[in-house]
């Protein structure tokens, strides 16, 4: 028969393994859980960060188109002008002017290549910043069912030998060493 106490205890035993195992699953979840929200948190700023800078492109793309529209039309009026004076050589006056906005021309692409070139690190900035979010999210580990169940397996010995231990069974192998019996 067993000792009434040592059944408890090691019921109690098994039972806290029992329960410190759902609570360590529990909180896995819930840090599961968190960690899913936190790669929907960066994949939204990511996309809304891809959003601005695509705005920002068409914006540059309308603004190189304004400039040279601008730029031709006031080359067309600065030419005619000038051959409506007869004011020298036309050919002149119209390379002249073609030399000129050519080189506004070229001010105007080189500001749209620099604009590019800027929203394009934009947006490689914005990836690497989903990046280091996602490589922030701690990996999870769920407690192990067999890890308790061998946790347990341990208690249940563990208790069998110490109920044991209150009823010792009579070993006769002293007897034969010379203790006097």
């Amino acid at each position: 028969m067993c000792d009434p106490v040592t059944i408890a205890t090691v019921g109690l035993q098994m039972m806290t393994t029992v329960q410190a195992h759902n609570d360590a699953k529990a909180v896995a979840q819930g840090q599961m859980k968190a960690n899913e929200q936190t790669r929907r948190n960066s994949d939204q700023a990511y996309l809304y960060d891809i959003q601005k800078i695509d705005s920002e492109a068409v914006s540059v793309s309308r603004e190189k188109a304004a400039q040279q529209f601008v730029q031709t039309q006031e080359l067309n009026k600065k030419q005619a002008q000038a051959l409506n004076l007869n004011a020298g050589n036309a050919d002149k006056i119209i390379q002249d002017m073609a030399g000129t906005h050519d080189m506004a021309f070229l001010d105007v692409v080189r500001d749209y290549e620099t604009d590019v070139t800027k929203l394009y690190n934009k947006e490689k900035e914005s990836y690497s910043a989903q990046q280091r979010r996602y490589n922030s999210i701690k990996p999870v580990s769920m407690p192990s069912n067999s890890g308790m169940f061998l946790q347990l397996a341990t208690q249940g010995v563990q208790g069998y030998q110490k109920s044991k231990g209150l009823f010792p069974t009579f070993d006769n192998t002293n007897a034969l060493e010379g203790d006097g019996y």
